[in-house]
């Protein structure tokens, strides 16, 4: 069964432009694999001294299982991010249109 899905993340608690190159460098390559380079845009931005990046769909993106993929996906992609920046958060915030 396919779904339709808002996709948002945020990778929170970045101390510098290093760490945010590195960060946005890593998720560019998840993205890529994944098959959503297409679908998912990058912005980068900061509160106050805390830099984030975060990545959004313009529009839903169609799915097939997404319970699967999404809990593998959300597992690996959280163990890369904290591999290279060990104090980063990873914020999922999935959007379910079709239930609105």
């Amino acid at each position: 069964m396919s779904v339709n899905i808002d996709v948002s993340l945020t990778i929170r608690e970045l101390r510098d432009e290093r760490e945010r190159a590195g960060v946005t460098a890593l998720l560019t390559d998840v993205l890529e694999s994944e098959g959503l380079s297409r679908e998912v845009f990058i912005t980068l931005g900061e509160v106050g001294e805390s830099l984030f990046v975060r990545a959004d769909s313009d529009y839903p993106v169609i799915f097939s299982r997404f319970y699967l993929w999404s809990e593998d996906f959300e597992q690996k992609l959280t163990r890369r991010v904290t591999a290279l920046v060990p104090h980063a958060r990873v914020d999922f915030d999935w959007g379910y249109p079709d239930e609105d």
